[in-house]
């Protein structure tokens, strides 16, 4: 099968922030349930924490690529999303 994205192509965006498809594509991979199922609010939750770490410039477009390699998402955004759900519930 033959890759269409090329990460290697995009190495002047590298330490630019992540753009919102990414953190969207994110979401989607860190929103899934152990069934394999989709929770559309964790997928958002996920979104929304990346993308606000893109927008602070904590969160680069090298950085997302590499997130997309890991099995789970990093306990730092785990934990940012758990402290705004209890500053806001």
């Amino acid at each position: 099968m033959e890759t269409t994205f090329n990460i290697a192509d995009h190495e002047d965006k590298f330490a630019n922030p992540a753009s919102y498809p990414q953190c969207k594509a994110l979401g989607w991979k860190f929103g899934k349930k152990p069934d394999g199922k989709m929770d559309n609010a964790i997928a958002s939750r996920v979104t929304a924490c990346l993308y606000s770490a893109a927008k602070e410039g904590d969160f680069s477009f090298k950085q997302a690529d590499a997130l997309f390699k890991k099995k789970s998402l990093p306990k730092k955004y785990v934990d940012s999303i758990a402290a705004y759900l209890e500053a806001n519930s």
